[in-house]
């Protein structure tokens, strides 16, 4: 098995691990991190050092993968609320606001979100994250993460103009 490799630290094993699943695990954090490639790219590498770490901990009856994403998830989290980014924005006035460009895509208004409610739609939403997992991940309660949730998909049709056009 690869992942018994990497604790056996073979080095080649843990190249192949680090190339399959560092593509995905940077998605992750480039969502949170509102397409910052350079926060992202250093959250990715503190997932690694992390994983790496804690490889013992890992159940081998679950995906690796969702593992480091869940861990990159976490420490794009963390660096959101460590840089003292605002955790929650005014999603009514994102909702509210003329739609962007129709030519728009998902990911931009994703990015767009404030750090809050995009950290709850991609964990929630893209990663498949409980409430309660977000709840722990964030700091908040799952309610909160619920309400988040709303008023981030809200906001996301809001930026789209689905909602002026009838297709909510």
């Amino acid at each position: 098995m690869l992942v018994q490799a990497v604790r056996d630290r073979s080095e080649n094993a843990f190249r192949v691990l680090y190339r399959r699943h560092t593509p995905r695990a940077l998605q992750v954090a480039w969502r949170i991190l509102g397409g910052i490639d350079q926060d992202a790219e250093d959250a990715v590498q503190e997932a690694w050092m992390r994983a790496v770490e804690s490889l013992a901990l890992w159940r081998a009856d679950g995906s690796f993968g969702a593992w480091l994403n869940g861990i990159a998830a976490h420490v794009a989290v963390d660096m959101v609320r460590r840089n003292g980014r605002p955790a929650h924005g005014n999603a009514e006035t994102l909702a509210s606001s003329e739609p962007l460009d129709d030519r728009l895509d998902l990911e931009s208004a994703i990015r767009a979100l404030a750090p809050g409610y995009r950290a709850v739609l991609v964990l929630h939403d893209i990663e498949g994250f409980t409430h309660d997992e977000i709840g722990a991940a964030l700091g908040i309660s799952a309610g909160t993460s619920k309400a988040q949730l709303f008023k981030a998909r809200r906001a996301v049709r809001g930026l789209l103009g689905m909602e002026s056009r009838g297709r909510v």
